[in-house]
């Protein structure tokens, strides 16, 4: 078992030379003792002896790096050890935990979770695996304390960004708020509705819906990044679903191939599109604001209300609409008809430049040729970029904290590609250096340094009155 020493101070006024007794974890879980001799001159601290005849002992499990950070808390007249155990949790999840040790009790006894990951997000949407909370513990002003995990992470399409988190705990060991000022909304917050030509010469349906179940599999569907919606239209136009209405790509999969073809002899794109852009996007519907609006359009024939094109595409322009159309040529070639003008009326419906946003196949089956290459642009245009380098999205906030006087210095270690930086968080704001603020310390030619800045942080208060911070940087 790992051990967290509780200091019983006994006070000396006249004792110049003190032996402190602190811990460091060793390599193989244990905690090891060592000694540090300070002398301390008379008039600059306040000298104290510490007890090791008679320690009180807490225990924890060895696997969970019981006692990686300790601190002392006090809560309603009881005195409490809090031991931070950051790979508490299973083998597979290493939530992390806080330990709470009542301290003066008379025999040893065991330490109770706080249980600070469940409580501190037990309204977020996804539940993040290894966030190692408890790596981090400072006191905080308000008799609370702060603890942080500084590998939670967010999930942004097919990458993982360890922005960290931190909670602010009472004092009676309640969540206050959470702290993640780096996280940053995933650049797959998008917002799409495809409207589907559900007329009589749209065949064989199943071809169409294959295309759907298809080009579904491969958004990233979630409250915080891709919400689908789908219309269907011939003579009339029907929401098959809102934005709103599910959250899991299965369940959109599923509703896919449940659509069945609405069927009739018209073709009425104009009053469709104008119904998407004005109606499907609605917070009502499940519009988020914010997100990025995508429209996709699949139709198999020319409009048969085309005089209302220009105000149905000037509706989807003033609410910044970005709009992708494919022809589907089947039905011009089975007829052997020239198929020149629809070509032409669906390039007008596509947003610009053509080549970007304009699709055609030669028939319905052929849909699902298009697939990734429509998954391709739609990502690389509106989605995920490619990360050559990387500003806050590796940050690791709270890897190291230091508590100030108007706020609290936390070390962004993973910070500008692992240069790293700091970050002030105060009733004031928030401060956050730029890469340019440490451009002498990390010139160009010492790019993928990695440094690690933010490793340790802490503050000095000089005699003029003036505070510095201070922040290490280990790899430098």
């Amino acid at each position: 078992m790992s051990h967290a020493w509780a200091p019983l101070h006994h006070f000396s006024w006249d004792v110049p030379l003190v032996r402190i007794l602190t811990g460091m974890m060793g390599s193989s879980g244990c905690f090891c003792n060592l000694s540090l001799f300070l002398l301390l001159l008379q008039g600059f601290g306040t000298p104290f002896n510490i007890d090791v005849k008679r320690p009180q002992i807490f225990r924890g499990p060895r696997e969970a790096q019981f006692g990686y950070k300790v601190l002392q808390h006090t809560a309603g007249g009881q005195k409490w050890m809090l031991v931070g155990a950051p790979w508490d949790g299973t083998a597979d999840d290493r939530k992390g935990d806080i330990y709470k040790c009542i301290v003066g009790a008379r025999n040893n006894s065991a330490c109770t979770k706080v249980n600070i990951g469940d409580m501190a997000l037990r309204n977020s949407s996804k539940q993040i695996k290894n966030m190692h909370f408890g790596m981090t513990l400072v006191a905080n002003k308000d008799d609370g304390f702060v603890a942080c995990a500084p590998l939670w992470s967010q999930e942004c399409g097919t990458s993982m960004f360890s922005t960290g988190i931190c909670t602010k705990m009472d004092e009676n060991f309640q969540p206050m708020e959470n702290i993640a000022p780096t996280a940053q909304r995933c650049s797959t917050y998008m917002d799409i509705v495809i409207v589907l030509d559900g007329s009589n010469s749209i065949y064989p349906w199943y071809e169409v819906q294959n295309f759907l179940s298809n080009i579904l599999s491969k958004f990233f569907i979630d409250p915080e990044q891709i919400q689908i919606g789908v219309l269907q239209y011939s003579e009339v136009v029907i929401h098959e679903w809102t934005l709103k209405d599910y959250q899991t790509a299965e369940e959109v999969i599923e509703a896919a191939k449940n659509i069945s073809r609405q069927e009739g002899l018209e073709t009425r794109t104009a009053s469709a599109i104008h119904k998407a852009c004005t109606e499907a996007f609605s917070p009502e519907r499940g519009g988020r604001e914010g997100a990025t609006k995508l429209m996709i359009v699949v139709t198999d024939g020319e409009s048969h209300d085309g005089e209302e094109l220009p105000d149905a595409l000037e509706e989807c322009e003033k609410r910044n609409v970005t709009r992708y159309a494919i022809a589907v040529l089947g039905h011009y070639i089975r007829r052997q008809k020239d198929p020149d003008s629809f070509i032409n009326e669906i390039k007008y419906i596509a947003s610009d430049p053509d080549e970007k946003y304009f699709f055609n196949v030669t028939d319905e089956a052929a849909l699902n040729d298009i697939v990734d290459a429509l998954g391709d642009r739609i990502f690389s245009l509106e989605g995920t970029r490619e990360y050559s380098s990387f500003e806050l999205e590796m940050s690791q906030i709270g890897f190291s904290m230091h508590l100030l006087e108007d706020g609290i210095l936390f070390g962004m270690v993973g910070a500008y590609d692992w240069d790293g930086g700091v970050l002030k968080e105060s009733s004031g704001g928030r401060i956050i250096p730029p890469r340019e603020a440490f451009q002498r310390e990390f010139p160009l030619e010492l790019k993928n340094h990695a440094a690690y800045l933010g490793y340790a942080v802490s503050s000095i208060r000089l005699r003029n009155g003036k505070s510095l911070y201070v922040a290490g940087a280990p790899r430098f």
